[in-house]
């Protein structure tokens, strides 16, 4: 069944009939198959690029760029420790600029289109190569008339090559121009930096009429150009590779950038089978790439696949192995801010899949993160292994969470008695679960976590004695108290359920009766209701079974009345008192950060409310006909129906890696994967077997040693006995 992808996504018929978008996917999505989906099937739609709030971006397992407005060019190209300054390869056209009418996300490239003069077509495709710092540019220019044409096309060959050794929060950029040098060589275009450390080198498939490094105002040129006129027959195509390849010393950009242009459609044809190749080894018992491997989902649920598989790509987009430190890292952000860096928040949100799919790299970060303060600051950028940013509130519950999953799912509880720095990893989680009581002010029972910079940095009243991460302390503690116990520490054990139990009155009372919502409670004694998603989720997960009926169902009601979208979900109510200042796409009133409708989805789960979790999927797969579940989605307007972009406005970046959450609450809720550190058996794993309303199945879900399937149909779930992994 042909569809027009770009009237789907922009269309507003789906509202709440969820169900009904099944009959819209496109007849590429075989439901059933048991076969991982292609890169080509997760591909988007084509979408009017006037309607998007945040363009494309390309990644490869060594960098990424974004593509702009401009039919050909990328910014915001990063391959760490090689950063490149500003918009690389401009198109125009007889001088005029051309700017893209259409553009296409894939989890490979990027595609754009336009017409020129009103007969040419233009389209252009823009990889990452496979195993080079290098950008892949193809450009098709079709005749669409019966006239002959002459085309005056050029392409300015602009952008600093920088080098950085440590990382914060934007792309580095030089502070002066003086000392770069664009030179001309054997028909390739080079930049260097000023201690000639780093060159670019721009190489094309067909040699130029004019290549030219410019020269402005006697100064030594630092950009170029380069020209064709090119003469087209009626219903005439012309096809033009250019490759911009970047390198340090003792690398040669100049062959590289030749070598890839020379032959730009077997170097695409590369680019885009290395990526296949590492996407279909994600799902593979005993690869060669990952140190694990993730599920297969097999289900007639189009949307759940859909949703499933996107997540996963997304994560595959913020896979990096060029990092100094470490041979692969996952960062939390791509391309435009902290590139480099992995949030303990924002990877805390995919656990189990870090877990499954590559424990040896998680356990090498956990013990990373353990020898650092995680007090003083919110990131680790992978550059120079240092901490970067604030404390966030998060830290604690998002490392705790993250070690105890790893051992659950691995079995590894070696790791407990291996030291992090000067103290054992166990000591470590008992210095964590309890650090809450160093934040508690004199006079006062609950945890002070700060200001907004601390919380969720743009909500001005979700400050100081918050429920959310008081009630992750309890959730610690009582883990911490089972863990303890089984290593003979009664006493310890002990303690942490009875301090759990003193706290966890004073979370509750925190409630407002009837709202569905929790209150903050400020340090002058003020108690703010607070309508936010965060409340909702970490509750819900942390302590959710302590609460009664008539609080979850008052919970439930609150999300679904006044933070589900018709497709996506805003992460504060446009009631809550502090909406009008707290305007950011990822947690305020007019969107949400990727994460927080997965964890919406988890907490319906955790309450039995499992129609309502499938909705959600239902409701966002049909984001995904424009890109990966990205930081955030933006609102674009105030009502239920109005569409979701992905974000650009307040800082926000195309790829992330929490866009794995989604998958994270398919395997954890849906699916009732949960492992449990203190039962070492594979029935701590899979014990729930309610049904779901839900039928589909997983397939080599990893459980210390074996490799299980899970499937739910009418009657409940049924799990299978364990393959052995090899």
């Amino acid at each position: 069944m042909s569809m027009n992808y770009s009237r789907l996504y922009f269309g507003r018929i789906f509202g709440l009939l969820a169900g009904a978008l099944l009959l819209l996917q496109p007849s590429s999505v075989s439901a059933a198959s048991p076969d991982v989906p292609s890169l080509d099937e997760l591909s988007g739609g084509w979408n009017a690029t006037s309607e998007l709030r945040s363009l494309p971006e390309v990644t490869s397992p060594r960098g990424a760029a974004k593509s702009t407005c401009n039919i050909l060019a990328v910014d915001n190209i990063g391959f760490p420790p090689i950063f490149v300054s500003g918009a690389a390869g401009i198109m125009k056209i007889n001088g005029a600029e051309v700017k893209a009418d259409r553009v296409r996300w894939s989890p490979y490239q990027v595609l754009r289109s336009a017409t020129a003069s009103k007969a040419i077509e233009i389209e252009t495709t823009v990889q990452l190569a496979a195993s080079e710092n290098a950008v892949l540019y193809h450009v098709t220019l079709r005749n669409e008339s019966s006239q002959s044409h002459e085309v005056p096309l050029q392409i300015s060959l602009g952008s600093l090559p920088v080098a950085v050794k440590e990382k914060g929060w934007a792309n580095p950029r030089p502070a002066t121009t003086k000392g770069f040098l664009a030179t001309i060589e054997s028909g390739v275009l080079t930049i260097c930096n000023p201690d000639k450390t780093l060159t670019e080198a721009y190489a094309f498939s067909i040699v130029p009429d004019s290549l030219k490094a410019d020269e402005k105002d006697g100064v030594a040129p630092i950009q170029g150009e380069a020209d064709w006129n090119l003469k087209f027959s009626p219903g005439e195509t012309k096809q033009l590779y250019i490759a911009l390849a970047v390198e340090g010393m003792g690398a040669d950009p100049v062959a590289t950038s030749v070598r890839l242009a020379g032959d730009g459609k077997n170097a695409m044809a590369l680019a885009k089978a290395e990526r296949e190749s590492r996407w279909k080894a994600m799902f593979e018992p005993g690869n060669k790439l990952f140190s694990g491997s993730l599920p297969q989902l097999v289900t007639d649920d189009a949307a759940v696949r859909r949703v499933y598989y996107m997540s996963l790509v997304s994560l595959l987009s913020v896979c990096r192995e060029c990092f100094p430190r470490q041979s692969r890292v996952y960062v939390s952000n791509s391309p435009e801010y902290d590139c480099t860096m992995i949030y303990f928040w924002d990877t805390r949100e995919w656990a189990t899949v870090f877990a499954l799919l590559d424990p040896a790299m998680m356990r090498k970060c956990l013990l990373d993160w353990l020898t650092l303060n995680i007090h003083k600051g919110y990131a680790v950028d992978y550059l120079s292994g240092k901490l970067q940013g604030p404390f966030y509130s998060a830290n604690d519950y998002s490392v705790f969470l993250q070690v105890i999953t790893y051992i659950a799912v691995t079995g590894d509880r070696e790791l407990l008695s291996h030291k992090a720095g000067e103290k054992a990893v166990l000591q470590h989680l008992n210095d964590i679960a309890t650090y809450w009581k160093t934040q508690v002010r004199t006079g006062r029972t609950l945890a002070d976590y700060g200001e907004a910079a601390n919380l969720l940095e743009c909500v001005p009243t979700y400050i100081h004695e918050v429920p959310s991460f008081n009630a992750a302390n309890i959730w610690m503690m009582r883990q911490m108290a089972g863990i303890d116990e089984l290593h003979g520490e009664k006493a310890l054990a002990n303690e942490l359920r009875a301090d759990a139990v003193a706290l966890l009155p004073k979370v509750l009372a925190l409630y407002e009766t009837g709202q569905g919502v929790w209150d903050s409670l400020h340090r002058d004694g003020t108690r703010v209701p607070m309508r936010h998603v965060l409340d909702f989720t970490t509750i819900g997960m942390t302590v959710g079974e302590d609460l009664d009926i008539r609080i979850r169902n008052e919970m439930v009601n609150f999300v679904k009345k006044e933070l589900l979208t018709d497709t996506w979900m805003r992460a504060q109510s446009l009631q809550d008192v502090a909406a009008a200042y707290s305007n950011r796409p990822d947690h305020g009133p007019m969107g949400a950060f990727s994460a927080w409708p997965a964890e919406t989805a988890a907490v319906f789960c955790a309450f039995g409310n499992y129609l309502d979790a499938l909705e959600i999927f239902h409701r966002v797969v049909n984001v995904t006909w424009e890109g990966p579940f990205s930081q955030s989605r933006e609102l674009l307007g105030r009502e239920s129906k109005s569409p979701a972009r992905i974000a650009l406005r307040g800082q926000q970046t195309y790829d992330v890696s929490s866009g794995a959450s989604f998958a994270e609450t398919i395997i954890r809720g849906l699916f009732g994967y949960a492992p449990d550190y203190c039962t070492n058996k594979p029935v701590s794993a899979f014990s729930d077997s309610k049904p779901r309303r839900f039928s589909g199945e997983l397939r080599n879900v990893r459980f210390h040693g074996g490799l299980y399937d899970i499937t739910l149909d009418a009657k409940g779930r049924h799990v299978s006995d364990p393959v052995t992994i090899q």
